[in-house]
C-alpha cells in the first residue's frame, strides 16, 4: 500500500480527514434565539415603541405583502415605487406616501421586501432590485448547498437547509442585521410572519410573540426570520427557536379573559389557546415553516386587532389619526383552466400546486371579507368621534390587471426565488398600474388632499 513519507498510508490519511470533517459537522448548531433575563412590557421590538418622526399622525398607513417567492417580492416593490411618486398635501405639507408607511407585514417572498424597507427606508429604491429581485437566488442557494464546506454543517443534526438559506440571505441581502437594528432604523415597523408547525397558527416576529418564549427578539437575525417565513415545507427545513419559559412574563388581560370561554369556534379563544401553548414546559422548542401555510396575507394571527377588539366610545387623547389604511399587495395566482380542456392525467406536481393554490386563495378571500366586515363595524363606532376616524381596506392583485394577455403572463409566473429581468419588470409595472387605478386608493388621495386643501399631484409614469 502506498504510504506518505512519514509512514502513514494515503487511505489512513483520507479516513482521518473524513472523520475530522464529520466531527466538525456534528459540532455545528443553528443560531439560538437569546433568553430574556426579565420581562418588561415596555421594552423590545414592539409597534407601540416604533416612531417615524417625519410621518404625519393624521394618516396611519399599513402595508401587507403576500407570499409568492420573487413574484410577490417584485409585486410589492412595484407598489412601493408607486407610493414613492404619489404625493398628497395634508397636515401642513406635501408628502410622498411611501414616507407615511407606519407598518408593514411580510409573508414568505413578501418578507424580503418588507424587511429591507424597514431596515433601509428609501434606500430600497437604490439597491434592492440588484441585491434580490434581479438576482438568481435559487441558483445561489444551490451553489451554497454544493460547497464542500457546507456539507460539514449539513452533517450535523442541528443544521439544515433553512439554516443554510438564512446564512445566504444574511450575506446577500441583510448584512447581519438584527431586529435591534430594525428598532433604530428609519423605516416602518416590520412584522415577519411564519407558521408554527405544531399548532398550525401564525407566528409573528414581534416582541409580543417572543414574550411567550421568554426570548429577546432584538438580538435575533432578520435573515433567520425571513428564512422561517419562506421555509416551504419539504423543500426547506423548519427554523427552530428555543423556548425558555422563565422570565416573569404575565399574559395580557385579553388572553386570560378569552381562556375563560370554551368555544373552539371563538377566534379570541383559539388565539389565546395557541399563545398559551408556548407556556407549556414540554414545549422546549418551536419549529417554524412558511407563513403561507397559516396566512398568505400576513394580517391574521394571535395579535390581530381587526376582529378581536373594539374601538373605545371616544377618541383617545393621543390618537390623531383621521385615516387608517391597510393596503394589501396580493401576488396570488388564479387556476389554469386549460387543464380542463384535455383528458390526460395531471402530474403530481401540478396536482399539489393546484390544491395548495386553491386552499390559499380561498383563505385569502375569507381574510379580506373578515377585514372588510371588521372595518365596517369599526367605522360605525369611530365615525362618531370628533373628529371622526375612518378605516379603509385596499387590495391590489393580478385581478386588477385589465389586459388579459398580461394577466395571463403574470399568473403563469412560478412561485420561486428566480425570475428573469423581464418578468420582474412586468410585475413592478403591473403593481404600479393596479395601485394607481384602484378606486379606493384614488378616493384616499382625494380625502387626504381635502385635509390639506390642495389638489392631488399626479404620479409620474
Amino acid at each position: 500500500m502506498r504510504r506518505s513519507k512519514r509512514g502513514v498510508s494515503v487511505r489512513e490519511t483520507a479516513l482521518a480527514l473524513c472523520l475530522g470533517l464529520v466531527l466538525s459537522g456534528c459540532g455545528t448548531y443553528f443560531p439560538v434565539n437569546e433568553p430574556l433575563p426579565a420581562w418588561d412590557a415596555s421594552e423590545g421590538y414592539r409597534a407601540s415603541r416604533h416612531h417615524l418622526p417625519l410621518a404625519s399622525e393624521e394618516l396611519l398607513l399599513m402595508l401587507a405583502f403576500s407570499g409568492g417567492g420573487t413574484r410577490a417580492s417584485a409585486f410589492a416593490y412595484g407598489a412601493l415605487e408607486e407610493l414613492a411618486v404619489t404625493h398628497a398635501a395634508f397636515d401642513g405639507r406635501v408628502r410622498s406616501l411611501v414616507d407615511e408607511v407606519d407598518a408593514v407585514s411580510g409573508v414568505s417572498g413578501g418578507s424580503f421586501t418588507a424587511a429591507y424597507l424597514g431596515l433601509h427606508g428609501r434606500r430600497i429604491f437604490e439597491d434592492f432590485p440588484d441585491r434580490f429581485l434581479h438576482h438568481d437566488v435559487t441558483s445561489g442557494l444551490i451553489f451554497r448547498l454544493l460547497l464542500p464546506t457546507n456539507w460539514l454543517k449539513l452533517f450535523s443534526p442541528y443544521w439544515a437547509r433553512s439554516d443554510l438559506a438564512a446564512e445566504y440571505y444574511d450575506a446577500r441581502v441583510f448584512d447581519g442585521a438584527t431586529f435591534g437594528d430594525l428598532a433604530v432604523a428609519s423605516g416602518p415597523f416590520v412584522a415577519i410572519h411564519a407558521t408554527d408547525l405544531t399548532t398550525g397558527s401564525p407566528f409573528a416576529f414581534v416582541q409580543e410573540q417572543f414574550d411567550y418564549l421568554c426570548s429577546d427578539l432584538s438580538r435575533y437575525p432578520v435573515s433567520r426570520a425571513v428564512a422561517a417565513s419562506a421555509a416551504v415545507p419539504l423543500v426547506m427545513s423548519p427554523i427552530t427557536l428555543r423556548n425558555y419559559h422563565d422570565c416573569g412574563f404575565v399574559p395580557p388581560a385579553w388572553v386570560r379573559e378569552a381562556q375563560a370561554g370554551s368555544s373552539v369556534l371563538d377566534r379570541n379563544y383559539v388565539n389565546a389557546r395557541n399563545l398559551m401553548a408556548y407556556r407549556d414546559p414540554r414545549r422546549r422548542y418551536v419549529r417554524l415553516v412558511d407563513g403561507v401555510v397559516s396566512d398568505n396575507l400576513g394580517v391574521r394571527g394571535p395579535f390581530e386587532g381587526w376582529s378581536s377588539q373594539e374601538p373605545p366610545a371616544e377618541r383617545p387623547p393621543t390618537d390623531r389619526a383621521r385615516e387608517v389604511v391597510l393596503l394589501i399587495v396580493n401576488a396570488q395566482t388564479t387556476p389554469d383552466v386549460a387543464w380542463d380542456s384535455f383528458d390526460l392525467p395531471l402530474s403530481l406536481s401540478v396536482i399539489l400546486d393546484a390544491a395548495t393554490s386553491a386552499q390559499v386563495n380561498r383563505y385569502n378571500l375569507e381574510t379580506v371579507e373578515l377585514l372588510t366586515r371588521s372595518f365596517e363595524v369599526w367605522n360605525t363606532q369611530t365615525g362618531t368621534w370628533k373628529p371622526p376616524q375612518r378605516f379603509h381596506l385596499i387590495e391590489i392583485s393580478f385581478i386588477d390587471v385589465k389586459d388579459p394577455a398580461e394577466r395571463s403572463r403574470l399568473n403563469r409566473m412560478p412561485t420561486s426565488l428566480s425570475l428573469n429581468d423581464e418578468q420582474v419588470t412586468q410585475l413592478r409595472r403591473a403593481a404600479r398600474v393596479a395601485l394607481r387605478n384602484d378606486p379606493g386608493f384614488r378616493a384616499l388621495l382625494e380625502r387626504l388632499n381635502q385635509l390639506g386643501g390642495e389638489a392631488p399631484q399626479a404620479s409620474s409614469r
